[in-house]
Order: C-alpha cells, then structure tokens, then sequence
C-alpha cells in the first residue's frame, strides 16, 4: 500500500471521536475475541489456493476493529500482506498493539473510512468484511468501494449476522453502558440498533455490483458472500437485473444449510449450488 495515500487520507478525516466505538472499544474488542464467531478457516478456503496466497498479495480488512482476521490471516500466512481500516482511532490502535505483540511484520493498520477508501482501482487482491454492514449508513456505497478498489479476478469475503436479538445485543449494550458512564450519550454516530439485512436484502446488497462470479450461502447464524470480480473494464459488464430477482427469489426459499467453503478447483458459483 502507499503509506503516503494512507497517512493523508486519515489526516483528511474527521478528527471525532463522537462514537461508541471510541469511548467502549474495550468492550468491543472483547466481544470480537469470545463471542463473534471466528471465519479464519473459512475465509482462508474461500480466497486462497490450497498452497496460501502468492507473495506479495495484499488483503484489506474493513471495519477491522481490534484486528482480529488482519492478524490472524498475517500470521498464518507470512506470504501475506494485509491493511486492517476502520474509523476508531482506538480500535485502530488495540489492533497496531496486537500485530506488535505478534511481532507480524506484514500486518499494517490505518484509520479510513470505508464509504472512501485510500487506495487506486484495481489494487487490491482480496478484501474481508464481517458484521461491518450492521451500523454502516451506506452499505451500497460500500460495495461499491469493494468492487473499486479490486484487481481483476479479485475476490472478496463478506459475512453478516441474521440473528435479529443475538446480533442487535452487542450494540444495545454498548449503548446501556454509554448512557451509565457519560451524560452525553445521545451524540455518538452509531444507529440506536444494529441492522440486521434480511436474505433478500442481504442479496441484494451483494448483486448491486457486476460479479463475474458470486455466491451466497447461509447457516444458522450468518449469511456470506464470494464475489470474484471481472477482468473486463467496468463498463462492459451490463446489469443483470433478471438475473438478480430470480437469485433473491431462489435465495429466499431455499433452506438454510451449512456453510462449505469452495474449493480450488471449483467456481465461485458453483461452491454455493
């Protein structure tokens, strides 16, 4: 990545610290170390080859946090080169000691928002999100920075919750504590709950963009996403609109199952029939 890109664009951003996620980072940090469910496997299986990554590949993680896919992708794979963005200068931070502490020269972190990301199209081989869309105001927008900043033949990892009381908790309790710390806890950016997407929403979401390969798949407490995007030139790959409705429509009724990770050998799509 270029630092200097990086330095600037976290120079450019609000200087706020008007969130939940600044003032109870603690707290999220520990619910993304014991209650959040761990996808390294999955992810893993998803976007790299039997073998790991080629060296030099670059991985982002959005909404990283306290760093937890960053860091345990770049210690498992040396080959590695993953950049963890989010907003909070103290998650941020948590995530920076973390790498320290695992002495992981390959891992960086900055802080950035994800609505605009600091790096040129095309130059990112894999991207990781998980439970970011549930307090994002625009996850369309989103998706459209993922599709952006991808290489040719990128893929991108996405995993949402779709427990509504069991996801929405977290949020709920960051606000209880907020309200019994500080007189000021109507100010923080963070919607008052968690949006947990429904199936048709969630594919939706996903099919915004033009994939050359996508797939969802669900288990009993997340939905997830594989897309590969294109080598043709954005402008050359038209809306597939019907295509879309039958996929929500079949998405929708079809039954939950558990989740299998595609294999080398096998498209994107494919993985997910």
């Amino acid at each position: 990545m270029d630092s200097s890109n990086c330095e600037t664009n976290a120079c450019s951003l609000p200087q706020t610290t008007d969130s939940l996620f600044e003032r109870l980072s603690w707290f999220y940090a520990l619910c993304r170390e014991y209650l959040f469910r761990d996808h390294t496997e999955e992810i893993a299986h998803s976007l790299f080859p039997p073998a790991g990554p080629a060296p030099g590949t670059r991985l982002l993680e959005l909404g990283c946090g306290p760093g937890f896919y960053a860091c345990r992708l770049s210690e498992e794979f040396p080959n590695l080169r993953t950049t963890g963005v989010d907003l909070s200068f103290s998650l941020i931070q948590r995530a920076k000691d973390r790498a320290a502490a695992r002495h992981l020269s390959n891992c960086s972190f900055q802080r950035a928002d994800a609505h605009s990301l600091p790096y040129a199209s095309g130059s990112i081989d894999a991207i990781v999100v998980s439970r970011l869309f549930l307090i994002v105001p625009d996850k369309e927008g989103i998706v459209r920075e993922i599709f952006r900043v991808l290489k040719p033949s990128g893929l991108c990892f996405i995993a949402e919750p779709t427990s509504g009381f069991r996801t929405r908790l977290p949020l709920a309790l960051m606000w209880l504590l907020a309200r019994l710390t500080t007189s000021a806890a109507g100010k923080y950016r963070e919607p008052q709950q968690a949006d947990v997407m429904s199936r048709p929403s969630f594919a939706s979401l996903i099919y915004s963009q033009s994939w050359a390969e996508a797939g969802l798949q669900y288990d009993g407490w997340y939905q997830y996403a594989i897309c590969r995007r294109g080598t043709a030139p954005v402008a050359e790959n038209s809306p597939k609109t019907e295509h879309l409705a039958n996929l929500i429509r079949a998405q929708t009724a079809s039954a939950a199952s558990h989740f299998v990770p595609p294999t080398v050998d096998r498209p994107v799509t494919a993985a997910f029939s």
